[in-house]
């Protein structure tokens, strides 16, 4: 029986359609399993879990590998699907895969690590361990660390549980965005006649060069936003996605191979004890990590790491050791960070020992080997369902999730009093600093301070809310100085009083508030934070130096009476006076102002609202009385008439002791700044320090 005929003859001209649709696909990457990069994915996330636990704040680079296998895998898988389908893609098949593939053990992990945290964390962090829980189901926990001001940082008691998904974020976000990128490549390259995998090139080089150059922009700009950004991390997403385009191109000759794929190796191995990347990265040193990848993928050999001669990197990276890190990495990712976060909360350490590290890593590669035993591997064999099946479930999946987590967020938001946060006390049981007058009664015993600690972490200054701070950190141009106007000035200010010179200055603002009150004076803030008064030398690339050299023309635009300022700082060390301030309060000066330095205020180890939550006395939450110099290192300068001091120490740490708690009154309500709460008891004794100080002020 003969074979069934073609309707064209082999000499027939093919059709336009097929034609167009051969250009089209031309050069698409085809589909192969690279063991070599499954290897490295492994090796890749071992890294940052080895970091993570032994690293003491470094980062290894992996998750910028990472990224890039992502950027990789998913360029070849959308644009052959989008190519093979003239520019169109399964969308809900596309979902589907996804939701079977990523949604199960991430939300396994978040409602178990949500759950844990209800317990094992304080009161105190509930209610940002349920909005970081919201923001890692829905994929956004990278914008909600920036919008929260919370930047990435080495694992500690404090740590958020969730903050490693900020990766995964980005990774989601990715997913959504590139098919888009895909569909228009196809699009294009059809209206151009042109090979889809060119257009698509031109766009994935775009992305990436734009992309890189917004990093390094916003490395200076804002490091730590930068370190978490989508827009800052889409290049790295790109570079895999370049590598996916070059297909088979992306193979070195063989002599060149061995050596290149052994650097390549070096180079990721290398990444986290050459570079401290949670500070350059994702700036151009992030090429460091991806050039090894780059590196390794093109030293192996067209039929894979496996095909290669014993002895070079990618059959090392494709042996079965190396393959099984890599089918149990996402599950190890998920889990190791919660369970070094929990750790270190139950035990109150601020890091971890050889044995208590060798621990949990083992915990977290059988949490990871667990997730891919009983989720990832189940739910991967179901690929036949329809795409409506998985859909369906993800969606609602997701859509209880964010309703729990956004009624916990709701029943845990604590809302402060407007006005004064003492308003309606009682100020014969609470005190607080009144209770350190001379010839003061001594607060009554068994009454419950205030504010209580869920309240407490919220007790700051009210300016914080008026959108004029500025932030730390930033480039020249966040050195502009901004005010904080006076919401409700009298109508003809008795005195113009200017508070500035960090958050240790703001700290001070409801005291200040309530003596402007009294007098008449009109009171202003200009605050930068983590910005004291210090020398301008680098005022060329320094934001902060910058913001001190433009202070002075800020403050004689408004010729203020008064300019109060931190005159010594307390680093949990010794007491010191910045580098450069003295020259900063002599140009204070030569505006007309009168200057008054108020002497720092001691810091404690911790969170003072985590640790009263916890239950722990007054005497553990406060702040080590050593800190404080034996004289106030003011006493020692030889300062212009016109500058005056003030030292409240003795009442904020009463009798050689910096307790938490004084005149049943919480003293601070994080590790550093003074409550707003304690600040207004403090008034009136600042109020006689003036009188007897500065004078002037009054008349």
């Amino acid at each position: 029986m003969s074979a069934p005929q073609s309707s064209a003859r082999p000499t027939d001209p093919p059709s336009s359609s097929s034609a167009s649709q051969e250009r089209l696909s031309r050069g698409v990457p085809a589909s192969r399993f690279r063991p070599e990069l499954h290897g490295v994915r492994g090796l890749a996330i071992l890294g940052v879990v080895l970091f993570h636990l032994f690293g003491a704040g470094r980062v290894s680079g992996g998750i910028d590998i990472f990224l890039a296998v992502s950027g990789f895998l998913f360029t070849a898988m959308l644009l052959r699907e989008a190519a093979s389908r003239g520019g169109v893609l399964d969308v809900g098949r596309y979902l589907a895969r996804l939701a079977r593939r990523i949604l199960p053990p991430a939300v396994v992990a978040i409602a178990v690590t949500t759950m844990a945290g209800l317990l094992i964390l304080p009161s105190t962090r509930h209610h940002q361990l349920l909005t970081e829980a919201r923001a890692s189901l829905l994929y956004w926990e990278n914008i909600e660390l920036v919008s929260s001001q919370l930047a990435y940082e080495a694992a500690g008691p404090a740590s958020s549980p969730f903050q490693h998904f900020w990766s995964l974020s980005v990774q989601g976000q990715f997913y959504l965005l590139w098919p888009v990128l895909a569909v228009l490549a196809v699009l294009l390259a059809r209206a151009l006649r042109r090979p889809a995998v060119h257009v698509m090139a031109v766009f994935v080089v775009l992305v990436l060069g734009a992309s890189f150059a917004w990093a390094l922009w916003m490395r200076q700009q804002a490091p730590e936003a930068a370190y978490l950004m989508t827009s800052t991390r889409l290049w790295e997403l790109a570079f895999g996605g370049v590598l996916a385009l070059l297909g088979a191109r992306l193979t070195l000759p063989r002599p060149v191979r061995g050596v290149a794929g052994w650097l390549g190796l070096a180079l990721i191995i290398s990444c986290g004890f050459v570079l401290d990347g949670a500070s350059l990265f994702p700036g151009a040193w992030a090429l460091w990590p991806l050039l090894g990848l780059a590196l390794v993928l093109a030293s192996a050999g067209p039929q894979g790491g496996l095909q290669d001669p014993p002895g070079t990197a990618a059959r090392l990276l494709s042996t079965r050791p190396l393959a099984w890190v890599g089918s149990i990495a996402y599950g190890l990712y998920l889990w190791h960070w919660p369970l070094l976060i929990f750790h270190l909360e139950l035990t109150d350490q601020d890091g971890l020992g050889v044995l208590d590290g060798a621990g949990l890593l083992v915990v977290s590669i059988l949490a990871g080997w667990a997730t891919h035993r009983w989720i990832e591997r189940p739910t991967a064999a179901r690929a036949s369902l329809a795409p409506r099946v998985p859909l369906t479930a993800a969606a609602g999946t997701l859509a209880i999730g964010a309703v729990a987590t956004t009624i916990g967020v709701i029943g845990t938001t604590v809302t402060l009093p407007e006005g004064y946060s003492m308003a309606g006390v009682d100020r014969a049981l609470h005190p607080g600093a009144a209770a350190t007058a001379p010839g003061a009664d001594p607060a009554p015993p068994d009454v419950a301070p205030v504010p209580a600690a869920e309240v407490l972490a919220a007790d700051r200054p009210q300016y914080y809310d008026w959108d004029c701070r500025q932030s730390q950190g930033g480039g020249l141009e966040a050195s502009e100085v901004l005010i904080c106007e006076d919401p409700d000035p009298p109508a003809s200010p008795t005195a113009t009083v200017v508070l500035t010179g960090g958050s240790h200055a703001g700290q001070w603002q409801h005291a200040w508030m309530m003596l402007a009150d009294t007098y008449d004076w009109e009171l202003i803030i200009a605050d930068k934070s983590g910005c004291r008064l210090q020398s301008t030398e680098n005022a060329g690339s320094s934001s902060c130096a910058a913001w001190n050299a433009n202070l002075i023309d800020a403050v004689a635009e408004r010729a203020p009476d008064l300019v109060v300022t931190p005159g010594t700082v307390m680093n949990r060390s010794t007491e010191s006076i910045e580098d450069g301030a003295p020259q900063r309060w002599r140009e204070l000066r030569s505006t007309g102002a009168e200057v008054l330095l108020m002497r720092g205020t001691p810091r404690p180890d911790a969170s003072v609202a985590d640790c009263l939550a916890q239950g722990r006395e007054s005497g553990e939450c406060g702040a080590d009385p050593t800190q404080i110099a034996a004289a106030d290192p003011l006493d020692d300068l030889d300062l212009p008439d016109g500058v005056h001091t003030v030292d409240l120490t003795d009442h904020i740490c009463p009798d050689g002791t910096c307790d938490a708690v004084v005149g049943n009154v919480v003293v601070w309500y994080d590790d550093s700044h003074l409550s707003t709460s304690y600040v207004e008891t403090l008034a009136p004794l600042l109020d006689a320090e003036l009188q007897a100080n500065v004078p002037d002020l009054f008349r």
